[in-house]
């Protein structure tokens, strides 16, 4: 496990977020329990990471869809739980996908399970969704095969390379509320 990877997540996490005063706060959240909440008020919940010891993996993505799933895909994915972050990548707002808890990393599971079905069907370079984009039809994905960050068009499968790796990512990452 490259822990280089999980020490430039958790290095985004905190400066995300050291921009609130108290914590981040989120309305849609505050029905759905997870160990990150650290108090609700009304309609809103504050939260923050919760670090998984031990992490999490997604073996069970690998074994449905029989391929082996980047290194990096595992750390993303399985370091914490949280409330989905929004970034800044150059001109391309973002926010980061994370799960919530227990049954969001079940569901997180089964999504990526159907988007890398699809690809294998549309035989396509298989790539793991890490965040959304403003633009519905474009994601933030991570490349299987090479580890790259990319911008994928959903429609014509088409991946623009935006780093060599997910270090190179999230340092590049400006945190925007």
């Amino acid at each position: 496990m490259n822990s280089a990877d999980k020490i430039a997540l958790l290095n985004f996490t905190t400066r995300w977020i050291e921009q609130f005063k108290y914590a981040p706060q989120s309305e849609e959240l505050h029905t759905i329990p997870s160990p990150c909440i650290l108090k609700t008020d009304h309609l809103t919940v504050f939260w923050q990471p919760f670090l998984l010891e031990p992490p999490r993996d997604l073996s069970i993505v690998e074994q449905v869809i029989g391929i082996i799933l980047h290194p990096s895909t595992h750390i993303f994915y399985g370091t914490q739980y949280a409330g989905n972050m929004t970034a800044k990548f150059t001109d391309t707002h973002l926010t980061l996908i994370q799960a919530w808890n227990d049954d969001d990393f079940s569901t997180l599971e089964q999504n990526l399970i159907a988007h890398l079905s699809q690809q294998k069907r549309l035989k396509r370079t298989p790539t793991i969704f890490i965040a959304s984009t403003d633009d519905s039809t474009k994601i933030i994905s991570l490349n299987n095969l090479t580890g790259e960050i990319v911008k994928e068009d959903l429609i014509t499968g088409e991946l623009t390379t935006l780093t060599n790796d997910l270090i190179s990512f999230f340092n590049q990452l400006t945190v925007f509320q």
